[in-house]
Parts: structure tokens; sequence; C-alpha cells
């Protein structure tokens, strides 16, 4: 129980509560402003400091950051577990929780000594963990527990259903107590409050977890981000396949390879017979042509016998008479000479053409048994250079291959994850069927305290409370039947409210308050806000509070059973908006 509320500031109007239901009265005047009303008095304010002192964050917005207010104390009075507690806590120093009495070891903490002060004090971490085990049964070490794995239940998130704060948005959705909730954070949460398996839902939580990371994994594959690193199995296949055949090729290579010292030298000592080789190829043609020629010319030519020449002579003297010709014998003596030059000349050049031809021959010879025997020196054979350059190719292609194959892997198992997230919702999916099948009597309990709520508060609709085991895991929902007029999405929340208390108070967890700011009846029927606070009293009293912020003007507007006098549970403390003194902290600030 909440036993009081306190402040450093000498202003600070001092709120002490009681068992059952506890009013804290703002009244209103009449010219005062919707806004000085309600955003003055300090009702907000008070929800906001309860969970400062249960250990809330203290964001860069918060109330406790500002000038005004960081440098000043707020103090609670809390009974936990039959011991009376008095905290401290400043916004100048939030990390830090200070008791004013003797508690550590009822509380089972070991305190620290602050040096400037000689105070006792333990860190808002150890504090939550305090309240964690205390009030929800969370053990204080969870250190190789489910409780200290991510997205388990957490006492802030826990004691939140029970406080709700409107600035956070805690009035908009029942499951909710924050717009920025997320779905796995209340369904772990709610699990654990109505005593259902809580850790499906958080499988549901790492599930959906697993899907955003393959959803962004596709994303920036298809904006290129991630395309020419991971690829599809289909693209990458046969460029692995391609590479790895090369590899082993190179391979196969390096391991015959031989290093001859001269190969460059000898590969171009074979090179260059190889050109004279072809060279000489050319020139014995050439010759063979010549030799072919000369051997028929000499077969061929055949002189003019000497009875022809003796003719012509003899004509010459008829047909010239006057020239002097020279005798016969010294013309048949020429001629004769003559074809004795030319048969010499004609044997001499086919002597020179065949020489010629069996020195190219030779040549020839001897060129092919050299580059021969070159080339079986070669043979399975390099430079070093090659050698290196090839192992050189032989590191790439292994490194492209090896790169591949991961990359072939990786897209494996993208692709077959999808397979694996949509059998693994259907296997959670059947698991929390089962889980609720199995655990009826929670399921039915908060059925029923939700049903016999709604008859405390309607005599004219029927509501309905659903816990569905969906393929995104445990939802829940709430509903009154009919118009939604009368702030019946605000009494869905208070119904919901009053479950969660009950069931949770019925497994001996969670807090004995309910806290409910005076925004949560907003636009409801005067005859519900009647029957809730009259509710919320008998729900809570004796061992409980049901804590109430609300204004005057509304109050007075309601109506009540005869046996319950409403302004026996208005708190001493009253608010007002009349003057700037009035409100909660005994100013106004911005």
């Amino acid at each position: 129980m909440i036993r009081f509320i306190d402040s450093s500031i000498k202003t600070f109007k001092r709120v002490e509560f009681r068992a059952g239901l506890n009013i804290l009265l703002v009244d209103t005047h009449p010219d005062a402003s919707q806004g000085q009303t309600r955003n003055s008095a300090g009702k907000t304010s008070l929800v906001e400091i309860i969970h400062f002192l249960l250990g809330a964050d203290v964001e860069r917005d918060s109330i406790f950051r500002l000038n005004v207010l960081k440098n000043e104390a707020f103090f609670g009075g809390l009974a936990i577990d039959g011991c009376d507690i008095e905290v401290e806590r400043t916004g100048a120093d939030p990390s830090r929780i200070f008791f004013r009495n003797e508690c550590f070891d009822a509380l089972g903490v070991t305190a620290k000594l602050d040096k400037k002060t000689g105070r006792q004090f333990i860190s808002n971490t150890m504090w939550k963990q305090v309240l964690a085990n205390k009030i929800f049964g969370i053990p204080f070490d969870r250190s190789g527990s489910v409780y200290a794995e991510p997205y388990a239940p957490s006492f802030r998130a826990l004691i939140s259903y029970f406080a709700r704060r409107r600035n956070s948005g805690g009035f908009l959705q029942p499951e909710r107590y924050a717009t920025v909730q997320q779905r796995g954070d209340y369904q772990v949460n709610l699990s654990c409050l109505l005593g259902l398996d809580w850790q499906i839902a958080r499988e549901f939580e790492r599930l959906r977890q697993r899907e955003k990371s393959l959803s962004g994994i596709r994303k920036a594959a298809k904006t290129g981000a991630f395309g020419h690193l991971v690829g599809t199995v289909a693209e990458l296949r046969p460029k692995l396949t391609v590479t790895k055949r090369k590899a082993e090729a190179l391979r196969e290579r390096l391991s015959h390879f031989e290093v001859h010292e001269s190969y460059r030298q000898d590969a171009q000592r074979a090179a260059n017979a190889k050109m004279r080789m072809q060279k000489l190829t050319r020139e014995i043609v050439t010759l063979n042509e010549r030799l072919e020629s000369l051997n028929q010319a000499i077969v061929s030519e055949a002189p003019p016998r000497e009875s022809d020449v003796q003719r012509v002579y003899e004509a010459a003297g008829v047909e010239l008479p006057q020239v002097a010709l020279r005798r016969y014998d010294e013309v048949q003596s020429f001629y004769r000479s003559i074809v004795q030059n030319r048969r010499f000349y004609l044997q001499s050049e086919l002597d020179d053409v065949r020489h010629a031809l069996r020195v190219k021959e030779d040549e020839l010879e001897r060129l092919a048994v050299e580059r021969r025997t070159i080339l079986q020196a070669l043979a399975g054979k390099g430079a070093l250079e090659d050698f290196l350059k090839m192992q050189a190719e032989l590191a790439e292609a292994e490194a492209q291959a090896a790169s591949l194959d991961e990359r072939f892997r990786a897209a494996q198992i993208l692709e077959g994850e999808s397979t694996q997230l949509r059998i693994d919702r259907m296997q959670l999916k059947l698991r929390l069927e089962q889980d609720l099948r199995e655990r009826k009597d929670a399921v039915d309990a908060a059925i029923l305290t939700i049903s016999d709520t709604f008859a405390r508060l309607y005599d004219d609709r029927y509501g309905y409370f659903l816990i569905e085991a969906t393929d995104n895991g445990p939802e829940f929902r709430i509903h009154i039947e009919g118009d939604r007029g009368g702030g019946i999405a605000n009494m869905e929340i208070f119904c919901f409210d009053a479950m969660l208390y009950q069931v949770a108070r019925g497994r001996s967890i969670g807090p004995s308050f309910l806290v409910h700011d005076s925004h949560l009846f907003d636009g409801v029927d005067s005859r519900q806000i009647s029957k809730a606070l009259e509710f919320g009293h008998q729900m809570t009293s004796p061992k409980g509070q049901y804590i109430v912020t609300m204004n005057s003007d509304v109050l007075s507007g309601l109506s009540f059973s005869n046996d319950f006098e409403i302004y026996d549970y208005v708190l001493p403390t009253r608010l007002t908006d009349k003057t700037d003194s009035g409100g909660l902290f005994g100013f106004r600030f911005s």
C-alpha cells in the first residue's frame, strides 16, 4: 500500500492514503479555464510522483528535470511485504534511492554509504529488483533464470497497468499502458499477470524480431545495398560450381608443375628453331622447284645439227654473195664451243642447287632434333614466374570460391528462413492453444471477473473478455456491446484494470493499490462513475487501495447508494485551481 506522498518543497501538499477508496479532490473554480483546471492542480502529477518513487526512468522531458523541481526531494511511504518503508529520490540524482528508515534487512539488500551526507542508499536498478521480487514474485537474482533473458516480464511494465499514466497514452487501449508499447511487451506482461505461460508470448516476440531482421535483409537486397553480397541460390549456384572447378584445375596443374631454371631461354630457342625451320622449309621448296627446272632444261634442250648450220651458210653465200663469210670450219668450232659451255653451265647450276638443298635439309633435320629435345625438356615444367602467377591465380580462385560458398549458404539460410518461420509460428500457436486449454482455470477466472465487473456497472449492456490464440501470439480483447457513447471505451479500461487487480491479488502477486487519474472518467456517464467508485472501494477494502483523482464538479454530480457516503473517502488534502498556490506543488510552473 501507499501510505503517503510528500516532498521537500515547502509548499507541497502532503497526501496521506488509507485502505479502500481514496479520492484526491480538486475544487474547481467556475471562472477557471479547462486548461487551468486540468493542468495546474496536480492530479496527473501525483501519478507521476508515484511512478517516480517506484523507479520510473527520468526522461529528458520529465517534470523532475525542471529547474524548479530537480533539486527537490520526493518522499513516499510504502507498506511492502509487512514492512513500512520510506524512500526518497531527486531528479538531480535519480539513480539513487535513499531510505529514511532502517529497512535494508527486511528487503534483503545491502546499502551503500553516501560520503557527502553519510546517508545510506541503493541504486534505482536494485530498487526495481526489490519491487519486482516483493510485489510480483520475480527472483531478485535473475542470473541464469528465464527472467534474465530478453523480453521477460519487468517490474516497470507490470506496475504500469496498476497506475496508468495519461501522458504516456495509458487511457487509449485496455491492453496497452502506453502508445509506444510494443505487442510483445503487453503480450508477455499480461500473460504473466493472468497466470499464463508468458514464455510462449516471448517466443512470439523473438519470432517477430527474426522476421524483422529477415525483412530488413530482403529490403536491403532489393535496393542494392546487400544484393551483391548475398544474391539468390539460383544465381549463386552456377557461379560457385564454375569457380570451384577452376580452382580444382589450377590446383591439379600446380601439383605437377616443375620449375625449369632456364625455361624462358630454352622456350625462346625452341621458338627461334621453329621460325628457322619454317624459313628453311620455304627455301627447300624453292630449291626443289629450281632443281626440277634444271633437270628439265638439260633433257629438253637439244643443240642444232651441224648439217643445219652448213645449210644456213650455203644459203647465206647465195643470198649474200657480197658478204665475206668466215670459213666453215671456224664456224663449226665456235658452234661446238657454245654447246659445250651451255652444258657445263647447266650442270654447274644443277650441282649448286643440289648442294644447297642438302645443306638446308641437314640444317632442317638438326633444328627439328634440337627443338624436339628442348620441348621434351620443357614438358610439364615452367618458369618460376609462371609458377608464382599460377599460385596467385589459385589463391584468387579459392578466395572467390570461399566467398561464393559463404554467400550461397547465406542465401540458402535466407530463403529457408521464411519456411522455418512459418513452421515455428504454427508450432508456437499450437503451444499457445494447448497452454490456454491447460490453464483453463486462469482464463475462466479472468473472464468471470470481468463479467462480474460488467454486471456491477451496467444493467442493460453485455460485455465480454477474450483471450485468443492467434498467429501473432496471445491477444486480449475486452468489449462492452451497444453504442459507444457514455465513455464506453474508458469503462472498458476500468473493467480491464479491475480484473488485473483482482486476478493478480488472487494469485498473491501484484500491488495492493490501483490508481486512476480523473481523465479515465472523461465523458463517462455519471451513473457508471458512481458505480465504478463504489465497486473500487469494495474491491480493494480492507487490505488494498483504490486511489482516484477527481474534480469536485464531477463528484458533486454523482449519486450513490444510500449507505455509501462518498465524501467519507475524500482525502483531507484538497487541491484547488482557484489560486496559484492551491495545486499539489503550491505554485504553478510550465
